[in-house]
C-alpha cells in the first residue's frame, strides 16, 4: 500500500487488457516507433509524479520501453516508479528509491 496526497498516479500494462491468439499475447499497448504491440516482460509501471498527466505519460512510455529501458528512464528523469515484471519462476517488483517513500508498512 502506499500512501499519497497531492500528487498524482497512474500505471500502465498490460496485464488486464490483452489476448491470446495461436499461444500469441497480445498487448492493447501499441509501440508507436513498429506499430505492433509490445511484446516483453513488463507487466505494470506505476508513477508517483506532481502532475496526473505527467505520470500517465511516463507510465504509457516506460510501459512501451520495457523494464530495462524503462528503469533506465526512471532514473536519467529521477521518477518516482514501481515496477512489476513477469518472469519464468512468478513475478518481480523493481522500484526507485524515491518509491520506498511511499510505501506504508
Amino acid at each position: 500500500m502506499i500512501k499519497i496526497s497531492d500528487v498524482g498516479v497512474a500505471t500502465s500494462g498490460d496485464y488486464r487488457n490483452y489476448f491470446e491468439k495461436d499461444g500469441v499475447r497480445y498487448s492493447h499497448t501499441i509501440d508507436p516507433r513498429t506499430g505492433a504491440p509490445i511484446q516483453h516482460n513488463l507487466a505494470s509501471v506505476t508513477v508517483i509524479h506532481p502532475s496526473c498527466m505527467m505520470a500517465d505519460a511516463f507510465a504509457t512510455a516506460m510501459d512501451v520501453l520495457g523494464a530495462d529501458r524503462g528503469m533506465k528512464m526512471a532514473e536519467q528523469q529521477n521518477l518516482t516508479v514501481f515496477m512489476i515484471i513477469k518472469t519464468k519462476e512468478g513475478f518481480i517488483e523493481k522500484m526507485t528509491p524515491t518509491f520506498k517513500e511511499f510505501i506504508v508498512q
